[in-house]
């Protein structure tokens, strides 16, 4: 007898998280096929999102794999190598059943029939142990360790940035460290802050938070192209570091970056500096906004079109009365760092005297919509091309997601985070629920706290889930959404932590959308998924209960 579970066929149990992460398909009969020179026996199959991943029970030569159903032809897959794993890439529906052949290169056969699952699985390959940090505690994400992670276009290897200012490259068909670099070293606070991969996969573009703000170019053997640094523009002491918060690339390779400074209170003023760069792939400035001075107000994140035709950011200071506004969407002209627009969302009042906007300010890839997200809780669809042309801007539709509500006569409203876009769907996170009286925390969690929401051009919701944690910055790709989930700070349900995925090309809502989960007993504080598909990265970061307890452990885990 085999058992199918969890998006596998398998004749021993698999991980626990497997098991938690899918239902149970039930339980099937299997033959192997016989044949004159029998190979090594299979001992399991794990569907994943792109194929499945065999395992024998011992290590052979592998010429070939063959893989056929009733409802589709056979495929031959040349393997060429002498492994106890081997991954077949091919598309499956879900609940058909397809017979696996494993040939070795003197002819020997191993086959085995399985069908598949209704839901791929997910497991991990290896994971990447990390240095040693200290935990935050679990009651505050602002207090979380970070770090961030990112694969290459050819989905050959995966860049690691750590909370303690280390850069890793890794090769993901081993796990092997190809080089590391220790960037930042001796500052508390100073870490890697963004990385992003070169669009032809050739260079490595970092970004830190430290006293100089370096943004790094590197080639894949690790050796420096160029750097610069924003430290000489905003200042820094070694309670309040600059950052390149976020970087974004076109298509043909220049580099958008936000810089921001949160540099503390000034008298009874709380104060921000920021400035947009751009740079071409040699390093070379190509403009910066402004041009002449910094914005007295905080920049956390930049998006561009991929021909580089607009760049777009929003402003937040949590206060009132900068030179530059708070809550302001701001379109510029990527190839001069020219502003086209901007648009400043006025506070809700009586519950805010600002509107800050954090991380979602997007844009379509062919620049024609802009959406963005208030903290308050307020998203907006802007329609850039019709701004272009009449010169007035304002917002095409507004959603009051998850604005302030009275429970028990407490304000509480969720946190607005991050947006995106994937073809013609916009995703808004919505995070943390937050009281407005600072003499009573929130009684309960707000009803559209720690959820998305999908919305179609028009604002028409198309579905919505609860994430019932912290979700990160996602990873996403024509297909995929890839969510990391750290604590629940008013439910605090320690079984939330993980990664989640889904498929937006799913017809139907949130349910059928969901196609795997992991879980880790951290927080999972970042994620990327590769370009290929196949690979998931999961970054864990322990975190400190009340009672001292950690949980979890500072590494990446590598999911196929």
């Amino acid at each position: 007898m085999t058992l199918i579970t969890s998006g596998c066929t398998e004749k021993s149990r698999e991980s626990e998280n497997s098991t938690v992460a899918q239902a149970s398909e039930g339980v099937q009969g299997i033959e192997e096929s016989s044949n004159s020179k029998v190979g090594v026996p299979i001992d399991s199959i794990v569907f994943s999102r792109t194929g499945a991943l065999i395992t024998l029970k011992e290590e052979e030569d592998i010429s070939q794999v063959k893989i056929s159903s009733t409802n589709s032809s056979t495929e031959s897959i040349d393997i060429e190598k002498k492994d106890s794993q081997v991954f077949a890439a091919f598309d499956w529906e879900p609940k058909n059943q397809y017979k696996f052949e494993v040939i070795t290169g003197d002819g020997a056969k191993s086959a085995l029939e399985v069908y598949a699952p209704e839901k791929p699985a997910l497991k991990e390959e290896y994971a990447i142990e990390l240095e040693d940090v200290t935990p935050g505690p679990i009651d505050k994400t602002s207090a979380n360790v970070e770090g961030v992670t990112k694969f290459s276009p050819d989905s050959k290897y995966l860049a690691i940035g750590t909370h303690g200012g280390s850069l890793k490259l890794i090769e993901l068909a081993t796990g092997e460290k190809v080089w590391e670099k220790q960037l930042v070293e001796g500052i508390a606070d100073a870490r890697i802050a963004d990385i992003e991969f070169s669009k032809d996969g050739k260079n490595l573009i970092v970004g830190e938070e430290s006293p100089d703000a370096f943004i790094y170019c590197f080639d894949l053997n690790g050796a420096e192209i160029w750097k610069f640094g924003a430290g000489q523009d905003l200042g820094s002491d070694l309670d309040h570091l600059p950052a390149m918060k976020k970087m974004k690339l076109d298509s043909k390779g220049n580099i958008y970056v936000a810089a921001s400074r949160a540099c503390g209170y000034i008298g009874e003023k709380y104060k921000y500096l920021g400035r947009i760069y751009s740079f071409d792939p040699e390093g070379k400035m190509r403009w910066k906004f402004p041009e002449s001075e910094l914005m007295d107000i905080g920049v956390t994140w930049i998006d561009t079109t991929p021909d580089g035709k607009y760049a777009v950011f929003g402003t937040t200071s949590f206060t009132e009365g900068n030179k530059w506004k708070d809550g302001t969407a701001h379109v510029l002209d990527g190839n001069t760092g020219k502003e086209d627009w901007n648009y400043s969302i006025p506070p809700l009042e009586p519950f805010f005297d600002y509107s800050a906007i954090w991380y979602s300010t997007q844009i379509t890839p062919d620049g024609e919509k802009l959406i963005t997200m208030a903290s308050d809780g307020r998203a907006f669809l802007f329609d850039n091309s019709e701004i272009m042309e009449t010169g007035v801007p304002e917002a095409k539709w507004q959603a009051n997601i998850s604005t302030p509500i009275l429970v028990s006569g407490v304000p509480i409203y969720g946190s607005s985070n991050y947006a995106y876009i994937i073809n013609n769907t916009f995703i808004f996170s919505i995070g943390s629920t937050f009281s407005k009286d600072k003499n009573n925390e929130a009684p309960i969690e707000h009803p559209n706290g720690n959820s998305l929401f999908a919305y179609d051009t028009d604002g028409n919701l198309l579905w919505k889930w609860r994430l019932d944690g912290y979700a990160g910055e996602c990873a996403l790709n024509d297909k995929y959404l890839v969510i990391p989930i750290a604590q629940n700070l008013v439910t605090e349900d320690r079984n939330v932590h993980g990664v989640y995925v889904f498929d937006i090309s799913k017809s139907g809502g949130s349910n059928s959308k969901l196609v795997q989960s992991y879980n880790t007993e951290g927080l999972t504080v970042s994620a990327d998924i590769s370009a290929d598909g196949r690979y998931i990265a999961a970054l864990e970061v322990p975190a400190r209960l009340d009672d001292g307890t950690v949980l979890g452990d500072y590494k990446v885990h590598i999911l196929t």
